[in-house]
């Protein structure tokens, strides 16, 4: 690891959520999800990293630009879905007895 650099995913951090957790709850690709938070200056994996770990602030700042206007076509829609995440924590798992 090169100097200056922390290592992720960060799993101490009860109030942090994956990648593939912020994907499953806007129900957006994971290339719209890396615009959204590149353009929000938030740091992320370099390549793929679906188990990288987001923190509440980090989170904010997504939905935040996400809100901006910018990306009018799916971030309102996305930014919801990560307030009620934020909000409501995860969603219990499906059981077989839900089906």
């Amino acid at each position: 690891m090169r100097r200056g650099q922390t290592r992720r995913p960060n799993d101490t951090d009860p109030d942090a959520f994956s990648k593939q957790q912020l994907l499953d709850a806007a129900d957006i690709s994971s290339k719209t999800f890396d615009a959204i938070r590149k353009a929000s200056r938030v740091r992320g994996p370099g390549h793929g990293g679906l188990n990288w770990m987001f923190s509440r602030a980090d989170i904010e700042a997504i939905i935040k630009k996400a809100d901006s206007g910018n990306f009018t076509e799916r971030g309102p829609a996305a930014a919801e879905a990560w307030r009620l995440l934020l909000q409501n924590g995860l969603p219990p798992e499906p059981t077989d007895e839900d089906e």
